[in-house]
């Protein structure tokens, strides 16, 4: 069942605040939520994720250290979402990914791009989780 494949969080450090942010509304709607602080092996560590029913969410910035070839290398799988948190766009290799903006989104707004890109809660929630 879907609502038991879990959701891995990649997220560099200086982000937190967001990830614990999508985590909590996450958890709220009924979704399982794995947080991984982006490391040297991030990108490998997505990639094994994507390559069973997992899915992604990578929160990208500006504070995120990943090189072109962390971003090259990472696979386009129909369960990688990637969330922009600055202006502007995503690292180029990860432009044909499914990707939102969160940058200037009030909560709920931020809440609803969230929801729409993990196919929506899992179970009846709060929105302020």
């Amino acid at each position: 069942m879907l609502e038991d494949v879990p959701i891995l969080l990649s997220y560099a450090p200086s982000d937190a605040p967001w990830a614990q942010w999508i985590d909590r509304s996450l958890q709220a709607a009924g979704h399982v939520v794995k947080k991984q602080p982006a490391g040297v092996d991030f990108a490998d560590r997505i990639a094994v994720a994507l390559s069973g029913p997992d899915r992604v969410i990578v929160l990208v910035s500006r504070e995120h250290r990943a090189s072109e070839s962390d971003w090259a290398g990472m696979p386009h799988a129909p369960g990688l979402v990637v969330l922009l948190l600055d202006s502007g766009s995503p690292p180029a290799a990860l432009r044909a990914t499914n990707w939102k903006s969160l940058f200037e989104l009030d909560e709920e707004e931020a809440l609803e791009v969230l929801m729409v890109a993990v196919g929506g809660p899992q179970k009846p929630f709060s929105r302020t989780p």
